[in-house]
């Protein structure tokens, strides 16, 4: 038998009280199975068949998704080092990489990462205007921001940046240090 969840458990995936799961499955809309004491287990195939019927978003830890990084950088030299990192990095990640920022807006809309690894200065549209357009939506608000740049920046553009992005890098950059702030964002 498969993981099963309490309708407590339910509820708090759902965003519901945990009544308005048992009158989902007293209606039959939800699958449960009712232990000798009388409690509703819901099987994990059922609540993510339920909530995908119901246009729910699932957690991550539901889909059994692994995280995802994106990095997102001009220079080949520094997305093949950083692609190095993310293999090694425990939480082991599925990233992928993008030359501009653009392009990692089109990628962000089709899967949304849960970190972005960004440059500043590149072609097409900056690092600066790509942080911008994140912080503006309610959609992508929360997705965590690492910038890795080489960049020179006045202590005012590094205040304005903090208040959008969850670490700052200069390159060249500590490889484990970079791991670690990986490794952080993703738990939190």
């Amino acid at each position: 038998m498969g993981k099963t969840f309490t309708t407590f458990e339910v509820a708090k995936h759902c965003g519901v009280f945990h009544t308005t799961v048992i009158n989902w499955i007293n209606k039959g809309r939800l699958a449960a199975r009712v232990t000798p004491g009388g409690h509703r287990r819901i099987p994990l195939e059922a609540l993510t068949d339920f909530m995908t019927q119901y246009e729910m978003p699932i957690p991550k830890d539901l889909a059994g998704k692994r995280p995802m990084v994106l990095v997102v950088d001009d220079e080949p030299v520094i997305t093949r080092t950083i692609s190095r990192i993310l293999a090694r990095n425990p939480a082991r990640p599925d990233y992928s990489v993008c030359n501009n920022g653009v392009e990692a807006l089109v990628r962000i809309g089709k899967e949304m990462p849960d970190v972005l690894i960004l440059d500043l200065k590149m072609p097409v549209m900056d690092g600066h205007q790509v942080c911008r357009v994140l912080k503006s939506s309610k959609i992508t608000k929360g997705i965590k921001i690492i910038v890795v740049t080489g960049e020179r920046l006045s202590p005012a553009k590094k205040k304005t940046l903090a208040k959008s992005c969850d670490a700052f890098f200069s390159k060249p950059f500590n490889a484990k240090e970079l791991s670690s702030a990986v490794t952080r964002l993703l738990d939190s």
